[in-house]
């Protein structure tokens, strides 16, 4: 595996993200929001595959994005539940993508599902719940 295997047509550099994203990625993002990310050897585990926190921190990272873009603007989040299931391993090089669904934006809370592909096949699927507060 090498850190120069090129990523699917549509995906971009994701930007503006925050010094943490920016030390995990890096992170690429496509249309509908999308985020996609190669595996590279910094991301594995002792077992020589992807470490669950890493996969945890690009669901939560999906599911922000998802929920800030479905709310309305200078709306901030912050996650209160986050529930992960971890399907099967996710290998080194392996391409991933985060596809989310926002099921609701309410006054104080929000709720919604992603599912973490591993080249196609789901690899870990999540729901969470977000506290959101209008800016100001």
């Amino acid at each position: 595996m090498t850190d120069d295997q090129p990523m699917p047509d549509g995906f971009t550099a994701l930007t503006g993200a925050g010094a943490f994203i920016d030390l995990i990625g890096p992170l690429q993002v496509a249309a509908g929001g999308v985020l996609g990310v190669r595996v590279q050897p910094r991301h594995l585990n002792v077992d020589g595959m992807t470490q669950g926190g890493f996969l945890a921190t690009l669901v939560d990272v999906a599911l922000g994005r998802a929920i800030r873009a479905d709310a309305d603007h200078g709306t901030r989040v912050a996650t209160v539940s986050l529930t992960t299931d971890y399907i099967r391993p996710v290998p080194p090089g392996a391409w991933l993508e985060a596809h989310t669904e926002v099921d609701r934006v309410g006054g104080r809370l929000a709720f919604a599902d992603c599912s973490l592909r591993s080249d196609g096949k789901e690899a870990v699927r999540a729901r969470a719940v977000f506290a959101v507060r209008a800016d100001g």
